[in-house]
């Protein structure tokens, strides 16, 4: 890393891992998880200490992202993350506030180890190696404590800490390489709630899988993309023709063809198509042009040009002294118009393989992709010992293509085993994922009960508005602003969105509305009186409902409570500067938040302590 006039370490992102920054939010996480499965529970003091004595080791991890004039940036990060028990779905968007301002995050659950990187940190051989480390050291750590001896920290021979662009470093001048912006088969259905994802893995014989694709005569990823083409052909087209085609994005690890080491984002992607022309298409014919076209497309010459285009743009001077906001902008219209070009991904990352006097210690490691309703489904690929990891991970209600490519599998004679994390229903769950389950009747009558509570709040500032009548309905205008946060909430609720941050912002939205309005009408007070305090109660009440629909994640909506409750005070300075002049709203206001926020801390376990030590710093 160079050193910033401050004294501070920081690095440019690689040629890649400068879009991630720029596309990623709450819907969209890009983010990515590897896990190992050990055989026996974890440990969660002995994660922290491995934890801690690994990450030093990696440079490439121990960072944080700033925001340029032009580009974002890494920046050192000195801090320490902190292990938690896993309480959400997988690969969810790592708000770096909340994480101590790194772009990874480490969990357990059960035995599992849960390693879940931001993409513009690295890809998945970086993050392999990276849970490799860590899974070497707690294992070490946790064999010390039974014999009393200490061992050295383990670091694979073959993990470079290499953080170089090695597309800036590899890339020449060449015929450029658009990509695909035809558009290609989108896979549809019924959207999960709220922000359930739906799991599957597929256990599968390794032996079985090198038997029958060399029956075939193809690899184990030429063979998987043709099988899962395959499943989307029968299971969606139904065997028809199509004008759009089915296509597999399938990242392709660089480092092999250019002899890198790095230990930052070194991939590029291909793109394998198939277009249905009405004919009653066999296995074998997808089979044969999905290796045609990786034979094509999968060479050093056109991972050159891939670089070539990629890199060439980044060094445009004109585009190079374009301010950040701008791009920001461009690059997201450049992205959502490349991401119509195919179906869905398809990642393998190959084999892992760990020392032999680890190995066994575990049972398997999985490899998942995060989705969101804009990329609905994805697929991830693995591989360790005797045993091929293929996880499915979408926002649908249904498997059906998951158990249409697993069926194909077991109809070719390859054994496959399934787990689920239990979403939509406990099939195949094993009980290896949190139960993040929502009782929708439960969940209908918390919001009967949120709605009468709306409706009662609605009454009383009608009568108070009736008898402090002083020419102003304002009341009205209360009440209509109410229903239509009410109205957002329960529109919003059934999607995959940040409701907490969504009821904050309204309810500053509304005080600037509410204040406005007193003032076009005439000035006569009631924003002040009773607007913004009844606005400040009603963000109380939206986030004292979400919490306990969502129990198993209540903390995720801590810091919101905490910010709600500071906005309650804001009435007091306005009665102390005296802009209000009734205040017992204000002071009701002030008390039902401060009340809410202790009972929270008082009933909340340590994960209220840690989200503190995580958002402050403390």
């Amino acid at each position: 890393m160079k050193k910033s006039p401050q004294g501070e370490r920081w690095r440019r992102l690689d040629n890649t891992a400068k879009i991630f920054p720029v596309i990623a939010d709450e819907n969209l996480s890009n983010v990515f998880r590897i896990s190992a499965q050990l055989k026996s529970e974890v440990v969660p003091g002995t994660l922290q200490r491995a934890l801690e004595e690994v990450l030093p080791q990696f440079e490439g991890f121990s960072v944080k992202l700033r925001r340029g004039f032009f580009w974002y940036y890494f920046e050192h990060n000195s801090r320490m993350p902190v292990i938690e028990r896993e309480t959400t779905y997988p690969c969810k968007y790592i708000d770096p506030h909340s994480n101590q301002l790194f772009l990874f995050r480490v969990t357990y659950f059960g035995s599992r180890i849960n390693l879940e990187v931001f993409h513009a940190v690295t890809d998945g051989l970086g993050a392999v190696n990276f849970l490799k480390a860590l899974v070497y050291r707690y294992l070490d750590l946790v064999k010390d404590s039974r014999t009393g001896h200490k061992a050295p920290q383990k670091i694979s021979s073959d993990v470079s800490m290499n953080v170089e662009d090695s597309y800036v470093r590899n890339y020449r001048k060449i015929r450029k390489q658009k990509y695909s912006s035809a558009k290609a088969y989108h896979i549809t259905g019924e959207l999960l709630s709220l922000d359930e994802e739906n799991i599957l893995h597929g256990y599968i014989g390794l032996k079985e899988m090198k038997a029958v694709s060399k029956g075939y005569g193809v690899s184990i990823t030429r063979f998987l993309t043709a099988a899962l083409i395959w499943s989307i052909y029968q299971e969606y087209l139904k065997k028809k023709p199509s004008e759009q085609s089915i296509g597999i994005s399938i990242p392709i690890n660089l480092r092999n063809f250019f002899g890198s080491e790095t230990m930052a984002n070194f991939f590029a992607v291909t793109l394998v198509e198939f277009l249905s022309s009405g004919e009653n298409h066999t296995f074998e014919e997808i089979l044969h042009v999905v290796c045609t076209q990786m034979d094509e497309k999968i060479t050093k010459e056109k991972m050159e040009e891939t670089i070539s285009y990629n890199v060439s743009s980044e060094k445009k001077w004109y585009l190079r002294i374009t301010p950040l906001v701008i791009k920001w902008l461009a690059l997201n219209l450049i992205f959502w118009r490349n991401n119509g070009a195919y179906t869905m991904t398809l990642s393998n990352i190959g084999p892992i393989e760990m020392d032999e006097e680890y190995a066994k210690e575990i049972e398997r490691f999985t490899m998942l992709i995060g989705v969101s309703r804009r990329q609905p489904m994805k697929c991830g690929v693995c591989s360790y010992a005797d045993e091929v990891n293929v996880t499915f991970s979408s926002v649908f209600q249904d498997t059906r293509l998951a158990d249409t490519f697993f069926g194909f599998l077991r109809k070719e004679g390859i054994p496959v085993e399934l787990e689920s994390n239990g979403v939509p229903d406990h099939r195949d769950d094993k009980g290896q994922y949190p139960q993040i389950r929502y009782d929708k009747e439960r969940m209908k009558k918390i919001a009967n009960i949120f709605y009468g509570i709306m409706i009662f709040a609605g009454v009383i500032l009608g009568i108070i508005n009736l008898a402090t009548y002083s020419g102003s309905i304002w009341s009205v205008i209360a009440i209509a602003l109410m229903a239509y946060s009410v109205m957002t909430v329960r529109y919003s609720f059934m999607r995959h969105s940040n409701l907490a941050g969504k009821v904050v912002m309204q309810t500053i939205a509304a005080e600037i509305v509410w204040v406005s309005i007193d003032h076009v009408t005439g000035y006569s007070g009631w924003s002040v009186n009773y607007g913004i305090p009844s606005t400040i109660l009603f963000a109380d009440l939206a986030v004292v409902f979400l919490i306990l629909v969502n129990r198993m994640n209540w903390q995720s909506y801590f810091m919101y409570q905490i910010a709600v409750t500071v906005f309650s005070f804001i009435p007091l300075i306005l009665w102390a500067a005296g802009l209000i002049t009734r205040p017992l709203l204000s002071i009701v206001t002030v008390a039902v938040t401060v009340i809410i926020l202790a009972v929270t801390i008082v009933l909340g376990d340590r994960r209220v302590k840690n989200e503190l030590i995580r958002r402050f710093h403390i």
